[in-house]
Protein backbone atom coordinates (compact mmCIF):
# COMPACT_ATOMS: atom_id res chain seq x y z
CA UNK A 1 0.00 0.00 0.00
CA UNK A 2 1.53 3.16 -1.29
CA UNK A 3 1.44 6.14 2.11
CA UNK A 4 0.35 9.43 1.09
CA UNK A 5 2.95 11.53 1.45
CA UNK A 6 1.83 14.99 3.57
CA UNK A 7 2.25 18.15 1.69
CA UNK A 8 3.94 20.80 4.01
CA UNK A 9 2.89 24.18 2.35
CA UNK A 10 0.11 25.62 4.69
CA UNK A 11 1.74 24.09 7.91
CA UNK A 12 2.91 26.60 10.08
CA UNK A 13 5.91 27.00 11.68
CA UNK A 14 5.26 24.42 15.23
CA UNK A 15 3.21 22.23 12.88
CA UNK A 16 6.45 21.92 11.16
CA UNK A 17 8.49 21.81 13.99
CA UNK A 18 6.01 18.99 14.87
CA UNK A 19 6.51 17.30 12.11
CA UNK A 20 10.04 17.28 12.12
CA UNK A 21 10.19 15.58 15.70
CA UNK A 22 8.02 13.26 13.90
CA UNK A 23 10.73 12.04 11.71
CA UNK A 24 12.90 11.88 15.10
CA UNK A 25 14.50 15.05 14.50
CA UNK A 26 15.10 18.01 16.51
CA UNK A 27 11.86 20.95 16.74
CA UNK A 28 14.30 23.49 15.34
CA UNK A 29 14.77 21.28 11.81
CA UNK A 30 11.43 22.25 11.43
CA UNK A 31 12.23 26.16 11.81
CA UNK A 32 14.38 25.45 9.02
CA UNK A 33 12.58 24.05 6.94
CA UNK A 34 9.50 27.07 7.36
CA UNK A 35 12.14 29.10 6.38
CA UNK A 36 12.91 26.87 3.55
CA UNK A 37 9.58 27.20 2.49
CA UNK A 38 8.02 30.28 2.61
CA UNK A 39 10.78 33.07 3.52
CA UNK A 40 13.25 31.66 0.41
CA UNK A 41 10.48 29.99 -1.94
CA UNK A 42 12.43 26.73 -1.90
CA UNK A 43 10.21 24.02 -3.40
CA UNK A 44 12.88 21.25 -3.77
CA UNK A 45 14.06 19.49 -0.22
CA UNK A 46 17.37 19.22 -2.23
CA UNK A 47 18.07 23.03 -2.49
CA UNK A 48 17.54 23.10 1.43
CA UNK A 49 21.28 23.33 1.82
CA UNK A 50 21.24 23.69 5.80
CA UNK A 51 20.09 20.24 6.31
CA UNK A 52 21.66 17.05 6.64
CA UNK A 53 21.42 14.79 3.27
CA UNK A 54 19.51 12.50 5.22
CA UNK A 55 17.21 14.22 6.35
CA UNK A 56 16.37 15.84 2.71
CA UNK A 57 16.25 12.07 1.75
CA UNK A 58 13.83 11.39 4.68
CA UNK A 59 11.89 14.43 3.39
CA UNK A 60 11.41 13.79 -0.25
CA UNK A 61 10.38 9.60 0.93
CA UNK A 62 7.75 11.60 3.28
CA UNK A 63 6.02 15.19 2.34
CA UNK A 64 5.81 17.14 -0.54
CA UNK A 65 6.07 20.88 -0.87
CA UNK A 66 2.93 21.42 -2.66
CA UNK A 67 1.95 22.97 -5.69
CA UNK A 68 -1.45 24.00 -7.81
CA UNK A 69 -1.05 22.87 -11.58
CA UNK A 70 -1.46 25.88 -14.04
CA UNK A 71 -4.25 24.69 -16.30
CA UNK A 72 -4.58 28.18 -18.63
CA UNK A 73 -3.23 31.21 -17.96
CA UNK A 74 -4.52 34.82 -20.16
CA UNK A 75 -2.83 36.80 -21.98
CA UNK A 76 -2.24 40.24 -20.15
CA UNK A 77 -5.01 42.61 -20.61
CA UNK A 78 -4.65 46.10 -22.16
CA UNK A 79 -4.13 46.83 -18.12
CA UNK A 80 -1.67 44.32 -17.41
CA UNK A 81 -3.71 41.98 -15.65
CA UNK A 82 -3.04 37.74 -15.86
CA UNK A 83 -5.56 35.61 -14.98
CA UNK A 84 -4.83 31.79 -14.16
CA UNK A 85 -6.79 28.94 -13.67
CA UNK A 86 -4.98 26.44 -11.15
CA UNK A 87 -6.04 22.74 -10.78
CA UNK A 88 -5.82 20.98 -7.33
CA UNK A 89 -4.85 17.70 -6.24
CA UNK A 90 -8.03 16.31 -6.40
CA UNK A 91 -9.16 18.03 -10.00
CA UNK A 92 -11.29 20.51 -8.84
CA UNK A 93 -10.42 24.32 -10.08
CA UNK A 94 -9.90 28.17 -9.06
CA UNK A 95 -8.68 30.92 -10.62
CA UNK A 96 -6.66 33.73 -9.43
CA UNK A 97 -5.33 36.86 -10.35
CA UNK A 98 -2.29 38.79 -10.84
CA UNK A 99 -2.57 42.85 -10.96
CA UNK A 100 0.78 44.23 -11.59
CA UNK A 101 1.65 48.18 -10.42
CA UNK A 102 -1.70 48.34 -8.56
CA UNK A 103 0.27 50.00 -6.44
CA UNK A 104 2.73 47.36 -5.61
CA UNK A 105 2.60 43.89 -7.11
CA UNK A 106 -0.87 42.49 -5.68
CA UNK A 107 -2.44 39.03 -6.32
CA UNK A 108 -6.63 38.47 -6.07
CA UNK A 109 -6.64 34.75 -4.30
CA UNK A 110 -9.59 32.86 -3.70
CA UNK A 111 -10.34 30.43 -0.44
CA UNK A 112 -13.05 28.31 -1.72
CA UNK A 113 -14.20 26.58 -5.34
CA UNK A 114 -17.18 28.40 -5.77
CA UNK A 115 -19.46 30.07 -3.49
CA UNK A 116 -22.32 29.27 -1.54
CA UNK A 117 -23.94 32.51 -0.94
CA UNK A 118 -25.31 33.17 -4.31
CA UNK A 119 -25.01 37.18 -4.83
CA UNK A 120 -27.11 38.12 -8.16
CA UNK A 121 -23.96 40.36 -9.41
CA UNK A 122 -21.06 38.00 -8.88
CA UNK A 123 -20.11 35.20 -11.71
CA UNK A 124 -19.09 32.48 -8.80
CA UNK A 125 -22.48 32.54 -6.77
CA UNK A 126 -23.89 30.67 -10.06
CA UNK A 127 -21.37 28.10 -9.60
CA UNK A 128 -22.33 26.65 -6.71
CA UNK A 129 -20.07 25.56 -3.83
CA UNK A 130 -18.07 22.60 -3.78
CA UNK A 131 -15.72 22.98 -0.63
CA UNK A 132 -13.15 24.90 0.96
CA UNK A 133 -9.27 25.46 -0.09
CA UNK A 134 -6.90 24.53 2.74
CA UNK A 135 -4.24 26.95 3.87
CA UNK A 136 -1.85 25.44 2.02
CA UNK A 137 -3.53 26.02 -1.35
CA UNK A 138 -4.43 29.57 -0.44
CA UNK A 139 -0.57 30.24 0.40
CA UNK A 140 0.25 28.46 -2.75
CA UNK A 141 -1.87 30.81 -5.08
CA UNK A 142 0.60 33.39 -4.09
CA UNK A 143 3.93 31.26 -3.95
CA UNK A 144 2.80 30.01 -7.62
CA UNK A 145 2.04 33.55 -9.33
CA UNK A 146 5.58 34.84 -7.85
CA UNK A 147 7.22 32.19 -9.43
CA UNK A 148 5.17 32.16 -12.83
CA UNK A 149 5.33 35.74 -13.44
CA UNK A 150 8.98 35.59 -11.53
CA UNK A 151 8.46 38.87 -9.62
CA UNK A 152 8.25 39.46 -5.33
CA UNK A 153 4.09 39.81 -4.03
CA UNK A 154 3.89 43.08 -1.77
CA UNK A 155 -0.05 43.16 -1.38
CA UNK A 156 -2.78 40.41 -1.41
CA UNK A 157 -6.45 40.68 -1.33
CA UNK A 158 -8.44 37.69 -0.87
CA UNK A 159 -11.33 38.72 -3.00
CA UNK A 160 -11.58 35.96 -5.35
CA UNK A 161 -13.78 32.95 -5.21
CA UNK A 162 -15.29 32.36 -2.37
CA UNK A 163 -16.70 34.21 0.91
CA UNK A 164 -13.06 33.73 2.94
CA UNK A 165 -15.07 34.24 6.44
CA UNK A 166 -16.95 30.72 5.61
CA UNK A 167 -13.29 29.30 5.74
CA UNK A 168 -11.75 31.17 8.52
CA UNK A 169 -9.88 28.83 10.39
CA UNK A 170 -7.62 28.34 7.22
CA UNK A 171 -7.34 32.11 5.85
CA UNK A 172 -6.54 32.70 9.30
CA UNK A 173 -3.85 29.94 9.14
CA UNK A 174 -2.69 31.47 5.43
CA UNK A 175 -2.77 34.76 6.85
CA UNK A 176 -0.39 34.29 10.08
CA UNK A 177 2.37 32.43 7.08
CA UNK A 178 1.97 35.29 4.67
CA UNK A 179 2.57 37.97 7.18
CA UNK A 180 5.55 36.07 9.42
CA UNK A 181 8.44 37.63 9.48
CA UNK A 182 10.36 34.42 8.92
CA UNK A 183 7.70 32.97 6.45
CA UNK A 184 5.94 35.31 3.18
CA UNK A 185 7.05 38.58 5.26
CA UNK A 186 3.92 40.43 3.71
CA UNK A 187 3.13 43.51 5.35
CA UNK A 188 -0.24 43.14 7.06
CA UNK A 189 -1.16 46.67 5.99
CA UNK A 190 -1.04 45.19 2.24
CA UNK A 191 -3.01 42.42 2.90
CA UNK A 192 -7.22 42.94 2.48
CA UNK A 193 -9.80 40.12 3.00
CA UNK A 194 -13.12 40.94 1.78
CA UNK A 195 -16.57 39.87 3.09
CA UNK A 196 -20.34 39.96 2.75
CA UNK A 197 -20.62 40.41 6.52
CA UNK A 198 -20.79 37.18 8.12
CA UNK A 199 -21.50 38.88 11.55
CA UNK A 200 -20.38 35.47 14.15
CA UNK A 201 -16.97 35.34 12.22
CA UNK A 202 -16.58 39.32 12.49
CA UNK A 203 -17.11 38.98 16.49
CA UNK A 204 -14.63 36.45 16.23
CA UNK A 205 -12.26 38.40 14.01
CA UNK A 206 -12.59 40.76 16.87
CA UNK A 207 -11.03 38.65 19.75
CA UNK A 208 -7.89 37.28 17.36
CA UNK A 209 -6.97 40.31 14.96
CA UNK A 210 -5.93 37.97 12.09
CA UNK A 211 -3.06 40.20 10.53
CA UNK A 212 -4.87 42.01 8.06
CA UNK A 213 -7.66 44.50 6.82
CA UNK A 214 -11.27 43.84 6.63
CA UNK A 215 -13.37 45.20 3.93
CA UNK A 216 -16.95 44.64 3.48
CA UNK A 217 -18.88 44.20 0.32
CA UNK A 218 -22.02 46.46 1.47
CA UNK A 219 -24.43 46.98 -1.96
CA UNK A 220 -26.96 48.39 -0.96
CA UNK A 221 -28.48 50.76 1.69
CA UNK A 222 -32.00 48.94 2.75
CA UNK A 223 -32.57 45.42 3.86
CA UNK A 224 -35.06 45.26 0.91
CA UNK A 225 -32.93 45.89 -1.53
CA UNK A 226 -29.39 44.62 -0.11
CA UNK A 227 -31.70 41.30 0.45
CA UNK A 228 -32.86 40.74 -2.83
CA UNK A 229 -29.11 41.27 -4.18
CA UNK A 230 -27.34 39.90 -1.33
CA UNK A 231 -29.79 36.71 0.30
CA UNK A 232 -27.03 36.54 3.09
CA UNK A 233 -28.85 39.83 4.24
CA UNK A 234 -31.86 37.82 5.02
CA UNK A 235 -29.44 35.52 7.77
CA UNK A 236 -27.53 39.16 8.70
CA UNK A 237 -29.51 42.77 8.47
CA UNK A 238 -27.88 45.66 7.98
CA UNK A 239 -28.83 46.97 11.67
CA UNK A 240 -27.11 43.88 13.44
CA UNK A 241 -23.96 43.81 10.70
CA UNK A 242 -23.53 47.25 11.26
CA UNK A 243 -23.89 46.88 15.48
CA UNK A 244 -20.45 44.06 14.57
CA UNK A 245 -19.31 46.54 12.70
CA UNK A 246 -18.95 49.73 15.24
CA UNK A 247 -17.51 47.03 17.70
CA UNK A 248 -14.87 46.14 14.97
CA UNK A 249 -13.79 49.62 14.55
CA UNK A 250 -13.90 50.20 17.70
CA UNK A 251 -11.33 47.46 18.41
CA UNK A 252 -8.83 48.01 15.97
CA UNK A 253 -9.08 52.02 15.31
CA UNK A 254 -8.32 51.49 11.96
CA UNK A 255 -11.03 53.36 9.26
CA UNK A 256 -12.79 50.01 7.56
CA UNK A 257 -13.36 49.96 3.83
CA UNK A 258 -16.62 49.53 2.19
CA UNK A 259 -17.25 47.94 -1.53
CA UNK A 260 -20.27 49.05 -2.97
CA UNK A 261 -21.00 47.74 -6.26
CA UNK A 262 -23.38 50.55 -9.06
CA UNK A 263 -26.65 49.26 -10.22
CA UNK A 264 -28.40 51.36 -11.91
CA UNK A 265 -31.44 52.56 -9.82
CA UNK A 266 -30.64 49.71 -7.08
CA UNK A 267 -28.41 52.00 -4.99
CA UNK A 268 -27.02 55.11 -6.95
CA UNK A 269 -30.11 57.76 -6.05
CA UNK A 270 -29.65 60.45 -3.53
CA UNK A 271 -31.61 58.68 -0.73
CA UNK A 272 -28.76 56.01 -0.66
CA UNK A 273 -26.41 58.54 -0.05
CA UNK A 274 -28.19 59.54 3.06
CA UNK A 275 -28.63 56.30 3.90
CA UNK A 276 -25.18 55.88 3.57
CA UNK A 277 -23.98 58.59 6.06
CA UNK A 278 -27.03 57.29 8.34
CA UNK A 279 -25.32 53.18 8.94
CA UNK A 280 -21.80 54.70 8.65
CA UNK A 281 -22.02 57.12 11.22
CA UNK A 282 -19.27 56.66 14.16
CA UNK A 283 -17.13 54.34 11.92
CA UNK A 284 -14.18 55.95 10.39
CA UNK A 285 -14.79 54.64 6.80
CA UNK A 286 -14.20 54.70 3.19
CA UNK A 287 -16.12 53.79 0.10
CA UNK A 288 -14.72 52.38 -2.85
CA UNK A 289 -17.44 52.36 -5.61
CA UNK A 290 -17.04 50.05 -8.29
CA UNK A 291 -18.25 49.46 -11.66
CA UNK A 292 -20.61 46.60 -11.68
CA UNK A 293 -19.35 44.10 -14.53
CA UNK A 294 -20.84 41.77 -16.82
CA UNK A 295 -21.13 38.46 -15.30
CA UNK A 296 -24.33 37.24 -17.25
CA UNK A 297 -26.89 38.87 -14.73
CA UNK A 298 -29.55 41.10 -15.65
CA UNK A 299 -28.55 44.02 -13.30
CA UNK A 300 -27.86 47.24 -15.25
CA UNK A 301 -24.76 49.05 -14.19
CA UNK A 302 -25.01 52.97 -13.21
CA UNK A 303 -23.29 55.13 -16.17
CA UNK A 304 -19.99 56.94 -15.47
CA UNK A 305 -22.21 59.81 -15.02
CA UNK A 306 -24.25 58.63 -12.25
CA UNK A 307 -20.88 57.03 -10.72
CA UNK A 308 -19.61 60.75 -10.47
CA UNK A 309 -23.05 62.41 -9.21
CA UNK A 310 -23.09 59.85 -6.41
CA UNK A 311 -19.70 60.56 -5.23
CA UNK A 312 -20.62 63.78 -5.22
CA UNK A 313 -23.35 63.12 -3.13
CA UNK A 314 -21.31 60.89 -0.58
CA UNK A 315 -19.06 64.19 -0.77
CA UNK A 316 -21.67 66.18 0.37
CA UNK A 317 -22.50 63.78 3.42
CA UNK A 318 -19.05 63.85 4.33
CA UNK A 319 -18.05 60.07 3.71
CA UNK A 320 -14.57 59.11 2.31
CA UNK A 321 -15.06 57.56 -1.21
CA UNK A 322 -13.13 56.41 -4.42
CA UNK A 323 -14.03 54.75 -7.53
CA UNK A 324 -11.75 51.87 -7.92
CA UNK A 325 -10.32 51.26 -10.67
CA UNK A 326 -11.59 48.21 -12.75
CA UNK A 327 -8.52 45.80 -14.36
CA UNK A 328 -9.10 42.85 -16.44
CA UNK A 329 -12.19 43.00 -17.53
CA UNK A 330 -12.01 42.36 -20.85
CA UNK A 331 -9.81 38.76 -19.86
CA UNK A 332 -13.17 38.55 -17.37
CA UNK A 333 -10.48 38.72 -14.40
CA UNK A 334 -12.67 42.12 -12.37
CA UNK A 335 -14.27 42.22 -9.56
CA UNK A 336 -16.84 39.61 -9.80
CA UNK A 337 -16.27 38.07 -12.89
CA UNK A 338 -13.97 34.82 -11.67
CA UNK A 339 -15.94 31.69 -12.68
CA UNK A 340 -14.98 28.05 -13.48
CA UNK A 341 -16.53 25.08 -14.49
CA UNK A 342 -16.41 21.69 -12.63
CA UNK A 343 -15.99 19.40 -14.14
CA UNK A 344 -14.10 21.12 -16.84
CA UNK A 345 -14.42 20.39 -20.72
CA UNK A 346 -11.67 21.21 -23.43
CA UNK A 347 -14.39 23.67 -25.02
CA UNK A 348 -15.05 25.34 -21.95
CA UNK A 349 -11.56 25.91 -21.33
CA UNK A 350 -11.54 27.47 -24.96
CA UNK A 351 -14.11 29.78 -24.12
CA UNK A 352 -11.90 30.56 -20.65
CA UNK A 353 -8.67 31.61 -23.02
CA UNK A 354 -10.97 33.77 -24.81
CA UNK A 355 -12.60 35.60 -22.14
Amino acid sequence: MTRTKISLIGLTRSELESFAVELGEPAFRGRQIYRWLYHRRVRSFIEMSDLPAAVRDRLTDTAIAGELVEVLRTPPSADKAVKFLFQLDDGLRVEAVYLPDSPGETVCISTQVGCALGCTFCATGKMGFFRNLSSGEIVLQVLEIERLMNTHITNVVFMGMGEPLNNYDNVRKALSILTDQEGMGITPSKITVSTVGIVPIIERWMVDLPPAKLAISLHATTDERRSAIMPVNRAFPLELLFRSLRRLAHVTKHPLTFEYIMIAGHNDRREDAANLNYLLRNIPAKMNLIRLHPTGGTLPPSADEAISRFMGWLVEEGIDCTVRESRGVEKSAACGMLYTHEPFHPTKARAWEQG
